[in-house]
């Protein structure tokens, strides 16, 4: 066989080992989990693509024409882009690798990557080439974001289940001792008859002891089952309102309230909770009014930005500022139950609604007298 022949044979068959290495290797860039892309590095310090592998396009859901050829200012949008220049200039400066965690808007949606870059130097140490790969770590971050927030809610749980140990040992105590005191003395008062008008005061004792029992009982069910086996879902808050002043309006007339009500919006809540979260609000100014005073409340809502803000104001007795915090804690009372009925449950259940829409509450003073309760719902409920 003629030499050259033999030469043209070895050729082929290298180009052929060539050509087949390409192909795998085009291969493992395309198939690969990781976004994978090389950029040209211009004179001026301008970053130009060359290549990105698919994952790049799945990812960024940027076709390819899109990208290649593309200096990086037409693909990557601030504020993320200074920062990745900040990057490349410092593999550069430093002729080193350099990593960073990024959060980049695309329209595939928000993308959280773990980047690598590397620069690649020619014979007279000029930058050519920037490789770089993007670990996606989207997915482990919103898991760690929700275990967070799980965290969160179970310390609160926590500080929940504490508050209510307090009740139980502290609260229910009282009742508890009158009931036992008071049964005594009736049963050695039961012994003489001729003191039966003093039995009948023990006895009344012991109903009211009772009954403040129930009220608290009925308070820790009420607060312990918010949030429990409730769906999301399409609400008109004008109805809400209008029900609760209906369910209302024997108190309303009977001080002869007025209530002024803004238009109110229509958005995915849990009803049930919103219902209560009005209910305690406006039963609160009516039973907190001033004497001798007509009783003026007012409710008020706009739109901020992803969420809604509510106002429900009075005319009434009002809270000191040093009390602000103190009233959404559960069974918190500033006034003693001979003057205001209740168990001092009804802001620390309106407080549990409105951190189960994503939302806050607080309160202000309402000038010149009153009280002015603010509160946000989300209205990205889902």
């Amino acid at each position: 066989m003629p030499l050259n022949n033999s030469i043209n044979i070895k050729e082929e068959s290298f180009d052929q080992i060539i050509e087949e290495k390409d192909q795998i290797l085009s291969l493992i860039y395309d198939t690969v989990g990781d976004v994978i892309f090389a950029l040209n590095v211009i004179e001026n310090q301008d970053f130009v693509f060359s290549s990105v592998n698919k994952t790049f396009l799945n990812a960024t859901g940027l076709k390819r024409e899109q990208v290649i050829g593309q200096n990086v200012k037409n693909v990557i949008p601030e504020p993320s882009l200074s920062i990745v220049l900040g990057h490349y200039e410092t593999a550069i400066k430093t002729k080193s690798t350099v990593s960073w965690e990024e959060i980049t808007p695309y329209p595939t949606g928000l993308k959280i990557g773990e980047v690598r870059i590397a620069p690649v130097f020619d014979q007279n140490g000029n930058c050519k080439m920037i490789i770089g790969s993007v670990h996606d770590i989207t997915e482990s971050r919103m898991y760690a974001k929700k275990l967070e927030e799980s965290m969160e809610k179970i310390a609160q749980k926590n500080y929940d289940l504490e508050q209510l140990g307090y009740i139980t040992s502290h609260d229910l105590k009282e009742p508890l001792n009158t009931i036992q005191s008071f049964s005594m003395l009736l049963k050695e008062e039961l012994h003489n008859k001729e003191e039966m008008e003093n039995s009948l005061k023990f006895i009344d004792y012991i109903n009211s002891a009772t009954e403040r029992m129930q009220v608290l009982l009925k308070g820790m069910l009420d607060y312990n089952i918010i949030g429990e086996k409730l769906e999301v879902k399409e609400t008109n808050i004008q109805s809400i309102v209008n029900n609760v002043l209906d369910d209302l309006a024997g108190a309303i007339m009977k001080i002869n309230a007025q209530v002024k009500v803004d238009e109110l919006p229509t958005i995915n809540v849990y009803e049930t909770q919103i219902r209560t979260l009005f209910q305690n609000l406006i039963s609160n100014a009516i039973k907190y009014r001033r004497q001798d005073v007509d009783v003026n409340i007012e409710i008020k809502c706009e739109q901020k930005g992803n969420q809604w803000y509510f106002e429900v104001n009075d005319n009434g007795i009002g809270i000191n500022e040093e009390y602000f915090d103190r009233v959404f804690h559960v069974f918190q009372r500033l006034h003693k139950k001979e003057e205001f009925e209740g168990a001092g449950i009804g802001l620390s259940i309106c407080k549990k609604v409105t951190e189960l829409h994503e939302g806050q509450i607080w309160v202000e003073n309402n000038s010149p007298h009153g009280t002015k309760f603010c509160f946000t719902i989300s209205n990205e409920l889902k």
